[in-house]
């Protein structure tokens, strides 16, 4: 009986161990040019700065300091930056626009077309089908600067 239960609580400390492994770890790191790679978990808050031709990492724990020279780069690992890829197809999109309609191509297939007013109601949606132009009436609008979200990218214009 003795044997179960310290069997029982050693799985119940392990268990929150498990967990934690499946996580990536949430950290800086500064890639030197001789191939050595530092790491800096960001629960202990680093703070990057430069000063006078370094790099200065300051923690809560310790402060680092590398001639940039010396730095190929400096990352992060573990940190989703919620930054997703625009539905626009390679390439730039082609606007053209006139007081009656405005035209966009090079969006991606099913991308989301919008129109907001300067104030940011939302007065217009419709979704890009593929290989063709899409196609906005201007004609109900008054004049005035407008927003047109499509696929992502933004952009202001005018109808006069």
């Amino acid at each position: 009986m003795k044997k179960l239960l310290l069997v029982a609580l050693i799985s119940l400390f392990l268990i929150p161990l498990q967990a934690q492994e499946d996580k990536p770890a949430q950290r800086l790191v500064v890639h030197q040019r001789t191939g050595e790679k530092v790491f800096f978990d960001l629960e202990e808050e680093p703070v990057t700065t430069f000063d006078k031709g370094n790099l200065v990492i300051k923690t809560s724990k310790t402060t680092v300091i590398y001639l940039l020279e010396n730095v190929q780069k400096y990352t992060y690992e573990g940190v989703s930056t919620g930054i997703e890829q625009p539905a626009v197809a390679p390439g730039n999109l082609l606007v053209r626009q006139n007081n009656e309609m405005m035209t966009i191509d090079g969006l991606k297939d099913d991308a989301l077309v919008e129109i907001y007013s300067a104030d940011g109601k939302l007065l217009q949606s419709t979704h890009a089908k593929q290989k063709q132009t899409t196609v906005l009436s201007l004609q109900n609008y008054s004049p005035g600067t407008y927003i047109i979200n499509a696929g992502g990218a933004s952009f202001k214009f005018v109808k006069q």
